[in-house]
């Protein structure tokens, strides 16, 4: 026993010594820790996460039948099946025991709520239009004053259940690893997320970018990794009065035939200045926040997709989406150097 204890004492120690060289010199430190913890226990507080007023009278079709439209209308409606698929998403749990926890949910608050099936839902997941919703009170006021923002683009896989019996049958062969999405998205400064999509693998970053870029939003910066640089993309938003800021290939010329002029500004800058120079320049040191993003949605929401049909887990990515909006607008670390 004496030895154990001085084992775990002295793992104790090393643990401490690590983490004081983080937080030495060059590392980072949290000035408002207790605004910050409030945020974490809100994430928990499932009453915000569900709509205000008469829940049944949103969640419940009274109507029936539309004139002039062939068929019922479906009895539950898009918010009541986007909030269960929230639930769904944020537990990590099947879909059944999501079903048992509505229905107890809305019990224990004396609530006649009824709760579709879970074969209702498969259906509905992979039926219902859902789309990236912003929460964030300043970007709300910065769109107001006609301010436009900087998008930071960039993609990860997600892995999605586990290859077996339905695998083989759907591809004829047997799966020698786990299947995979990838999933492409664009955030701003602030973390909030603007689009996101889930697509095969065979879509290439370059491809998977312009449905990043949404149409409603005014933009003055692009930032990405090389996997996105394009010089027809460049050009195009360079002339929308867009800065592109992707690094080109290593290998990349002036061509200097009055066509591509942002090209061979940006090559001959990086010839002349150095890769580290366009980077201080242009902000691409914003590129890590993306990256940060992506690790958040990995360790706190999950890396694999909860269904199997890739209509559901388009609607996943929005879902993820939305939880981290939400998130946000319950409040933010703030971090500043040490030293």
């Amino acid at each position: 026993m004496m030895n154990k204890a001085c084992s775990d004492n002295a793992i104790q120690g090393q643990t401490e010594t690590r983490r004081t060289a983080q937080m030495g010199e060059g590392g980072y430190r949290v000035t408002n820790a207790h605004a910050y913890n409030q945020s974490l226990k809100r994430r928990g507080m499932i009453s915000l996460y569900v709509p205000h007023g008469d829940l049944k009278a949103q969640f419940i079709n009274t109507i029936t039948r539309t004139r002039g439209v062939s068929g019922r209308e479906p009895t539950y409606t898009a918010g009541y099946i986007e909030l269960i698929y929230t639930f769904y998403r944020l537990f990590g749990w099947g879909m059944r025991q999501t079903t048992g926890y509505m229905q107890d949910y809305w019990a224990t608050r004396g609530l006649d709520i009824a709760v579709p099936s879970f074969g209702q839902l498969c259906d509905r997941f992979a039926a219902l239009e859902a789309s990236v919703t912003q929460r964030c009170e300043q970007l709300a006021r910065r769109l107001a004053r006609g301010e436009a923002v900087s998008l930071i683009v960039d993609s990860t896989g997600l892995s999605f259940a586990r290859a077996g019996q339905w695998y083989e049958e759907k591809y004829g062969k047997k799966a020698d690893r786990t299947p995979w999405r990838k999933m492409h998205l664009s955030i701003d400064a602030d973390m909030n997320i603007h689009a996101i999509r889930i697509t095969t693998t065979e879509v290439s970053d370059s491809e998977g970018m312009d449905a990043m870029l949404p149409a409603d939003l005014p933009v003055d910066r692009v930032v990405a990794d090389g996997a996105y640089y394009s010089i027809e993309r460049g050009e195009a938003l360079s002339g929308a009065g867009i800065t592109p800021v992707i690094p080109p290939p290593a290998h990349a010329i002036v061509h200097g035939d009055g066509q591509t002029p942002w090209h061979d500004e940006l090559v001959r800058y990086i010839k002349d200045k150095g890769i580290y120079a366009f980077h201080k320049k242009y902000g691409y040191g914003l590129r890590s926040r993306v990256e940060a993003q992506i690790s958040r949605i990995k360790r706190c929401i999950g890396a694999t997709l909860l269904t199997q049909k890739i209509a559901s887990q388009e609607c996943d990515g929005v879902i993820i989406a939305n939880l981290i909006n939400l998130w946000n607008s319950f409040g933010r670390s703030v971090c500043v150097k040490n030293g």
